[in-house]
């Protein structure tokens, strides 16, 4: 009965690896790199990178994105305006007036100035649809409510001489940064 060592060098795959040394000890030093895999791999490599180019590209079209010329000057969107409602003031930053404040009187808040102020902005800016809210936390809800109404519609008396319906149909509501 015979055992097997443990020994590395007394086991099978020890002596085989012994012989395959010692194999390449007599071949020389000098290995040789197998390029035909290797070009292989790369022309797989290469279908699949065209592939995944034309796909890439194919996805641009589907959604409908014309890509500027490498020379063309980008053109700027205009900033649409914005509108904060404090407890004791209406702040309106719209592009063809510099940043108004409309005071609080005892009546409330001036809504007739407000839509002065976004008419003016609508003139000036036609194809925009979009505005930004920005409520204090001490303003009550019946306010906003009613500004909000204020930025979306168009007065009876203006709509009669072109503009359209809603001044600014998007509103984009969210809080007054507090400054200390």
């Amino acid at each position: 009965m015979s055992t097997w060592s443990l020994d590395e060098d007394e086991s099978p795959r020890g002596r085989r690896r012994e012989r395959r040394q010692q194999r390449l000890l007599r071949q020389g030093d000098q290995e040789e790199l197998n390029l035909v895999s290797m070009i292989d791999v790369f022309a797989v490599l290469v279908f699949f990178l065209l592939v995944s180019a034309s796909v890439g590209a194919l996805k641009l079209k589907v959604f409908g994105l014309d890509l500027p010329a490498p020379g063309a000057a980008a053109a700027v969107a205009p900033v649409p305006p914005v509108v904060r409602l404090l407890p004791d003031a209406i702040w309106v930053e719209a592009a063809p007036a510099p940043l108004r404040q409309l005071p609080r009187t005892a009546q409330g808040h001036d809504l007739a100035g407000l839509s002065a102020l976004l008419v003016q902005a609508k003139q000036a800016a036609p194809a925009q649809q979009q505005i930004t809210l920005l409520v204090d936390a001490e303003v009550s809800y019946d306010e906003v409510v009613q500004v909000m109404e204020t930025l979306r519609r168009t007065p009876v008396a203006l709509r009669r001489i072109g503009l359209p319906a809603e001044l600014f149909p998007q509103i984009a509501l969210g809080d007054v940064e507090r400054r200390t």
